[in-house]
């Protein structure tokens, strides 16, 4: 049977949107679980960094209260026999509630001294005393190179509980060594966050020490058994480089693996690869399903658009017709055909996809400049940061710089790129990050007295800091903010950097915080260059930056800002001429509820 034109269209449309969307179909789901494994392997190797930094902090943190209660003027008393055991006992049990209370858990178990001998001699344990600790590797550390050690995990000589130490010499005014003061730390309590970091649904995190010992693990009753007998493959990957993420794949675990520099304990990470698998199969139904959809709305689309193309050419296929069997006078034909053909065409749907068509063109030419001018800049600034700490580096280590002078501003210079780089890193990592995360943002009630007070003190300073003429207005306002605290601030210290570094010195800076029907509204003015008419839409895009020649910003303060205020229910506003200035501005309800 002779298809007409319509139905040879349609047709046509219809097999080639199906076999374009089985083969999106074929190749999303071959390339899902790829992805999906290279999102986790990302997503546990941020958990694991994260949890690292959080460790050293706990570490650090236990190591500064261990430095500053060894040097308590009670304690040197007490080793220069003018206070008695009971009253720095007392004294120590007084300090370690007021310690847990603040850390609201019951966190910290003991705080004691040790005589030079190794023996403790104070304790806010009456059946800690005596106990001789001379034996420990850490005590010896300590006495040996009178620094702060911690310990791996303990078992209490006390009670059998599995605790933490951290010890710091004593000395008296002319730096003599008195003793050692130490501070245990119940394990469980001590790096127990790491029971909160999830790593999909089934997957954990643990600690082993550099005994191989666990410190933390989902299940309490592991900790303090060996990691080789309760980790599943811990043995394999035990003696990988320290410093970097190591992983172990097999047909049903991925395992992840890192050597911690400061004190050599282990970050390990289990996660079943049927959950990847899961994910992958839930894709590929999802993509069926929206498939099945799509098709069915391109084929009724296509029903349509093909009754749209082929009316014209039908009309004058009729027009051809007639005049040829001669049923009508060729002019008539002519005419009605014209008619015909003015009805059913779609000129108009046309002009305005085209104009669509432009603009969208122009949008994705206008983000790859501003990605590609990102790249460059931010390629520019890491690879001259590197090649001055590179170069400095060799020449203080090839022997040929002698002078101390030169080798310390050579340190000078390495210490500067590295902050260089640190700068990049938060600059460009943690707000990708920050904005990708806007959503999961923490509000809480906050005094709109006390914050805005504080915005208005922290505008003031920095713009009189900067070269720059401060104008302010702080109207009377009361009652409660619901919001982050924290990223509201972050996105007021970015209208005030903008404002600064836009506008040259000595000009005029002007702020305005106000209670007005109901919101409190933050304004910032300056005058500085302004913003030209046709780069005004792009100013909230990632990377757009108003002066390219700007070195210290990656075009991102103004994104980030908006994904923040947007988490809030609000938006930033602003208005701006060349030449003059501009003036940016958002607005935040009253009121202590989510929006």
């Amino acid at each position: 049977m002779k298809m007409n034109l319509k139905n040879k269209i349609t047709f046509n449309i219809c097999v080639i949107v199906t076999l374009s969307l089985v083969v999106m179909c074929t190749s999303l789901y071959a390339m899902s679980a790829s992805i999906l494994s290279e999102d986790s392997n990302t997503f546990t190797e941020v958990q694991i960094l994260r949890a690292q930094e959080k460790i050293e902090l706990q570490v650090d943190k236990i190591r500064l209260e261990t430095l500053a209660l060894s040097r308590e003027q009670r304690v040197r008393n007490f080793f220069k026999g003018e206070l008695g055991t009971d009253e720095l006992n007392r004294f120590l049990t007084d300090t370690m509630e007021a310690m847990n209370r603040e850390s609201e858990s019951y966190y910290y178990k003991d705080l004691f001294c040790l005589g030079m001998d190794g023996v403790i001699i104070s304790s806010t344990m009456p059946n800690a005393m005596y106990v001789d600790l001379s034996s420990r590797k850490y005590v010896q550390d300590s006495f040996k190179k009178s620094t702060t050690e911690t310990s791996d995990i303990l078992i209490a000589l006390t009670d059998q509980a599995s605790i933490v130490n951290t010890t710091h010499p004593i000395f008296d005014e002319n730096g003599q060594m008195l003793g050692l003061f130490g501070i245990a730390i119940r394990a469980e309590k001590f790096v127990g966050f790491i029971k909160n970091y999830a790593i999909g649904e089934s997957g954990y995190f643990s600690i082993v020490d550099s005994n191989g010992l666990i410190l933390s693990h989902r299940e309490p009753e592991q900790i303090g058994k060996p990691a080789v007998d309760v980790l599943p493959f811990f043995s394999d990957m035990s003696g990988e480089d320290t410093g970097e993420i190591y992983k172990h794949v097999d047909r049903e675990y991925v395992c992840s693996y890192k050597k911690m520099d400061q004190n050599d304990w282990i970050l390990y990470t289990l996660m079943p690869k049927r959950e990847l698998a899961a994910k992958s199969l839930q894709l590929l139904k999802s993509v069926i399903i929206f498939g099945t959809i799509i098709s069915g709305c391109a084929i009724f689309a296509s029903i349509y658009f093909s009754n749209k193309i082929s009316s014209p050419i039908d009309s004058i296929t009729q027009y051809i017709n007639s005049a040829e069997s001669g049923n009508e006078i060729l002019g008539n034909s002519i005419s009605e055909t014209i008619e015909n053909i003015k009805t059913n065409n779609f000129d108009k749907e046309a002009h305005a996809l085209i104009q669509k068509s432009r603009k969208l063109t122009a949008s994705l030419e206008m983000k790859s400049y501003l990605t590609a001018r990102f790249l460059s800049a931010l390629s520019h600034d890491i690879r001259t940061s590197l090649t001055l700490i590179k170069g400095y580096s060799k020449g203080i280590l090839s022997g040929l710089v002698e002078d101390e002078e030169t080798k310390e501003r050579f340190i000078q210079e390495i210490y500067r790129s590295a902050d260089t780089l640190e700068r990049i890193s938060y600059d460009v990592l943690d707000s990708t990050y920050e904005a990708q995360n806007s959503e999961q943002i923490k509000m809480e009630p906050v005094s709109a007295e006390t914050f805005c007070e504080s915005l208005y003190q922290n505008a003031q300073a920095y713009v009189e800091n900067s070269d720059r003429l401060f104008e302010g207005s702080l109207e009377k306002v009361e009652g409660e903010l619901y919001i982050s605290d924290v990223k509201i601030l972050r996105v007021w210290q970015n209208m005030l950097s903008n404002a600064v570094k836009y506008s040259a010195p000595y000009s005029t800076v002007t702020i305005r915080i106000a209670l007005e029907n109901g919101k409190f509204l933050f304004q910032v003015s300056d005058q500085g260059a302004g913003i030209c008419e046709e780069e005004q839409e792009y100013i909230f895009d990632m990377f757009y930056k108003g002066d390219p020649t700007q070195k210290e910003s990656y075009g991102l303060g103004l994104y980030v800002s908006k994904q923040i205020l947007e988490a809030h229910g609000s938006r930033m506003c602003f208005y701006s001429v060349p030449g003059e200035g501009s003036t940016f501005w958002f607005e935040l309800p009253a009121g202590s509820r989510a929006i």
